[in-house]
């Protein structure tokens, strides 16, 4: 490893800035009231009065609908803090640094109003030295009404900005107004629970001469041999002077150091250096996703006064659009090599985002892992996601695509709203720009789409909508695109999602797509491998959570697809099919097509399951085997910020849906796709991996008994980072006089001894299938993590489902087709002693059609 342009350093002497933590002694009171409460910060107003015992938990029944009059109100949170007098002293500089305010907030320190904050979005750093005292110091903010905020702007409008997902009458959807998680305001897929609070933490920082204010890297480019990166240092001086900057990597002993003269205020220090035979940083499935470790240190005569420490991985990344014989192409090309994006669209793990601890964003990104995914998009409905929500994507290869938080609504145009989103724009982008995961910046979430599409371009009087537009094309091409040219242009801007690659409507031959034309659409599930767009951001089925994640929010009357809780849980509308229809509707209108809708709940639920697999398989397949023209895939969505009925494969509390299974098995680096296509049976090899895969494949065509009527074997290379055909056949040549509703298609790839990918095939949809009765045995055997268990049956038993009492573990396989005369072994890990003949349930398909 080399660098360049520095010089050797010297010992030093440590003092740094002194960090104090205010997050304990918090209490809340509404305002007015004068009755203190516990507060937790970071945290939200809703969880407060819940850890309060003053409202129940909304997540249980309709609980929601009791806790709406907290948006109403206005808060005010207060604490004390200890500060000595040789802090006071000895410190040039004291900030006090809020990085989340949510959202309407007057602060005051020392009865000192230093902030009014406008914005859940950003960060705020005040001097507040001449504001402290000696001893304790008190610290107030008074929350407004994010509603009443919003109500007194919409107000002073004669027209209306659409925000067609906020849970409220027309006349009063406020959330535009407010630089705020719009999903705070209820989605289709979540609840209205409007949050006020210090949502992020608070620190007191007191600082010395100068400090390292921020810090941008960018790899220049990148050969076997040595990587070319330059950057620049902010640094912030309280006095001018000569200082010293270095930087170390990966603990390196040859540590190198610059001399800097710096003015007064702001600097700006840039830097070039090579690193020789770099490791690169790659994404899941390709390689490792090699992290740096930067190392900034700022000092003064030997006095080191600031650290930055940055995990840095070495890539160069961009986003592909070049014309071809359909249109454009769209694709990332990660260290030079084209790779095709499987993943989903992600959002909170909580509506009161502040409970989500870090266990639940490993559990977030550790499913994406487990499901092979190579990126996920950070959706403009919700917020910028949490610094170590962004370190994990770092360390697991998963690349982002980040939106700007702007979905499904239009913005108003004063100017003030617009330079909130300037400040909004520049803070974000600066805060994420060195992740080596950022792959994506995004202007918005189908405004564009909703200009043009939902009508709301025919919503105003000529002189309105000319400035609604304008407004629009300030802020998605001009605001943001110039925040990450000016901050991070190493990084693509792309200004809507779905567009098209002239910035005009999505058209399938260039640019992402919003794939609804299953489900909004009620296409049929084959309708995936028709059209294709050349990257779909977006697409999905719903389904029901596990039956247990049901039971946590209802009573036992509340269990049928069509009560009261649960069309109150289900938040997907859809009245343009009819009246009242909503997403429980549209589930039972997809089973019916697909498969026997069952009488019990509980087998309702899993066949919701089943059905939801199947779509996703069917769309992950069409598109993986129809690479180059598709380079990703992203399905709405991974998981759920409440138990609820949504299009999520992991539910609330981590339970894994047979789509999650599905997903991952659709996403290995190398499957065998099967399609029928004019009365042929197709196969393509599909491979992910950069070298090619030689081995020989085997069709075999069985009934549900375990007879062999048809068994081809052929020797086949799989190209590296291709799709390729390998199989292709007439149908009735391989079928013959057998009744095709009684029978498999079972397709193995094997290399080197090793099934490398495998899959199954039906010539019918699962309702026209005759499933004989099977009777699945299992054995178990304790192991250290659990259990590990054998399944057989003598016939086929479709999607064996196994449970546990209560729900919990985890199997390693479910919902999976069992062949007649096999055995597959599944790994239960669970904590719990169970006796496995007797408390694991096997549901199969079978049993219910």
């Amino acid at each position: 490893m080399g660098l360049l342009g520095f010089t050797s350093c010297q010992s030093r002497v440590e003092n740094p800035p002194v960090e104090i933590e205010i997050n304990q002694g918090w209490e809340f009171s509404k305002a007015g009231s004068n009755s203190w409460m516990p507060a937790n910060v970071p945290g939200t107003i809703h969880s407060d009065l819940l850890a309060n015992d003053k409202i129940e938990d909304p997540h249980y029944r309709m609980n929601e609908n009791d806790v709406q009059w907290i948006e109403d109100e206005d808060w005010v949170y207060r604490t004390s803090f200890e500060v000595e007098k040789n802090l006071l002293l000895a410190s040039d500089v004291i900030e006090l640094q809020f990085e989340g305010l949510d959202t309407y907030a007057d602060v005051y320190l020392n009865d000192e109003k230093i902030l009014e904050a406008d914005n859940m979005f950003v960060g705020y750093d005040l001097d507040v030295k001449k504001y402290l005292v000696e001893g304790t110091n008190h610290l107030r903010v008074y929350f407004h009404s994010p509603v009443a905020k919003g109500m007194e702007k919409l107000n002073q409008l004669d027209y209306t900005i659409p925000a067609i997902n906020e849970q409220a009458p027309e006349g009063e959807r406020t959330n535009v107004f407010t630089r705020k998680a719009p999903f705070h305001y209820g989605w289709d897929w979540g609840p209205r629970l409007v949050t006020s609070g210090i949502w992020r933490p608070v620190t007191l920082v007191a600082w010395n001469k100068a400090i390292i204010d921020d810090v941008y890297v960018v790899t220049e480019e990148v050969s076997d041999n040595v990587a070319k990166l330059s950057g620049t240092v902010t640094l912030e001086a309280e006095k001018a002077g000569e200082y010293h900057l270095s930087l170390s990597i990966d603990e390196n002993s040859t540590v190198i150091e610059k001399t800097v003269n710096l003015d007064a205020g702001t600097n700006n220090v840039s830097f070039e250096f090579e690193i020789q035979n770099p490791q690169l940083w790659w994404s899941n499935g390709l390689g490792e996703p090699y992290l740096y470790d930067f190392n900034f240190a700022l000092s003064s005569k030997n006095q080191v006064l600031d650290y930055h420490h940055l995990n840095y991985g070495v890539r160069t990344l961009r986003l592909v659009q070049e014309p071809d014989e359909v249109g454009h192409s769209f694709y990332f090309e990660l260290n030079g090599v084209p790779v095709f994006m499987k993943g989903a669209n992600i959002i909170p793990p909580e509506t009161l985002t502040p409970v989500a601890d870090k266990a639940r964003y490993d559990r977030l990104i550790g499913n994406a892992v487990a499901a092979n995914m190579n990126m996920v998009r950070i959706w403009g409905g919700a917020i910028y996601g949490e610094d170590y929500l962004y370190d994990l994507c770092d360390r697991n290869g998963i690349l982002v695509w980040q939106d700007f938080m702007f979905a499904c609504a239009l913005q108003p145009g004063d100017e003030a709203h617009l330079e909130n989103i300037r400040k909004e724009a520049e803070f974000n982008v600066k805060r994420l720009r060195n992740h080596p995961s950022l792959a994506l910046w995004c202007g918005n979430n189908e405004n564009y789409h909703g200009w043009h599409e939902w009508g709301w371009s025919e919503m105003y009087d000529p002189d309105v909508k000319e400035f609604v537009w304008n407004t629009y094309k300030t802020i998605f091409n001009e605001i943001l695109p110039d925040a990450v040219s000016e901050f991070d242009p190493k990084t693509t801007y792309w200004p809507s999602s779905p567009l098209a690659f002239d910035g005009t409507k999505a058209d399938r031959k260039s640019g992402d797509e919003h794939d609804w034309t299953i489900w909004f659409g009620q296409k049929p599930f084959a309708a995936y491998g028709e059209d294709l767009p050349r990257f779909v951001s977006e697409y999905g089925l719903q389904s029901f959570p596990s039956i247990h994640t049901i039971e946590s929010f209802t009573e036992e009357g509340d269990r049928d697809w069509d009560t009261e809780v649960m069309r109150h849980r289900q938040r997907g509308k859809m009245p343009y099919v009819r009246p009242d229809f909503d997403g429980n509707d549209m589930i039972r209108w997809y089973m019916d097509q697909y498969y026997n809708i069952p009488g019990d709940f509980g087998d309702f639920v899993y066949v919701s399951q089943l059905l939801q697999a199947k779509a996703y398989k069917m769309a992950l397949e069409a598109h993986r085997r129809n690479m180059p023209h598709t380079m990703g895939s992203l399905y709405w969505q991974l998981n759920d910020s409440w138990p609820t009925i949504s299009w999520s494969t992991v539910d609330y509390y981590g339970r894994w849906k047979a789509a999650h299974y599905a997903v991952r098995d659709a996403n290995e680096a190398i499957i065998v796709a099967p399609v029928e296509e004019e009365g042929r049976f197709k196969v393509y090899a599909v491979n992910d991996l950069l070298s090619e895969v030689n081995g020989e494949l085997s069709v075999r065509v069985m009934d549900f008994s375990g007879n062999e009527i048809y068994n081809e074997i052929a020797d086949v290379t799989a190209a590296g980072n291709s799709s390729g055909l390998v199989f292709n056949e007439n149908i009735e040549d391989m079928v013959g006089e057998a009744d095709s509703r009684e029978l498999v298609f079972v397709i193995e790839f094997v290399s080197g001894g090793q099934v490398v990918a495998d899959n199954l095939y039906y010539l019918h949809r699962p309702k026209e299938l005759k499933l004989p009765e099977a009777e699945v045995e299992l054995s178990a055997r304790k192991t250290e993590k659990g259990y590990q268990l054998t399944l057989s049956s003598d016939v086929l038993a479709g999607n064996v489902f196994l449970d546990t009492p209560d729900g919990n573990g985890f199997f390693t396989d479910n919902f999976f087709d069992l062949l007649p005369g096999e055995s597959v072994v599944v790994e239960l890990e669970t904590s719990e002693t169970l006796d496995p003949e007797k408390d694991i349930s096997i549901l199969t398909l079978n049993k219910v059609q």
